[in-house]
């Protein structure tokens, strides 16, 4: 029975599922790590650098998310100027062209739906 409601989520549920466990992971890796955009050491949540809602193709990309203060990823609308300085440090400046470029890349494939299999799978890696 189990085995037929999991196959019966939607992709919202799977998302919305994938995106905790994803965000547990951000958190548990960046656990001690200053905030990506201000510096200040303070408790974590998963910051995206590309915001989910104009690339939801970047929400589970490793590189795109980021421990980040509740301050800055909610409420500092200026938070991506320390945040795109301090990523290019954290990944290099060849992996931070190449995380732009995916994101350039994204907003060309028009259309571009999470599947069954993607979300499972992201679980199951994060998990």
């Amino acid at each position: 029975m189990a085995k037929n409601r999991k196959s019966s989520k939607s992709i919202a549920e799977l998302k919305k599922e994938a995106q905790i466990i994803f965000n547990f992971w951000i958190r548990q890796r960046d656990k001690g790590l200053p905030c990506i955009s201000c510096g200040k050491v303070k408790e974590l949540q998963a910051g995206h650098f590309f915001a989910v809602k104009g690339f939801d193709g970047l929400r589970f990309d490793e590189d795109n998310v980021n421990g980040e203060c509740v301050h800055c990823n909610c409420f500092d609308e200026s938070h991506l100027i320390g945040y795109s300085e301090n990523l290019e440090k954290k990944l290099g400046k060849t992996a931070f062209e190449n995380l732009k470029k995916r994101a350039k890349e994204y907003k060309r494939n028009i259309g571009f739906k999470w599947n069954r299999e993607e979300l499972e799978k992201i679980k199951k890696k994060y998990k």
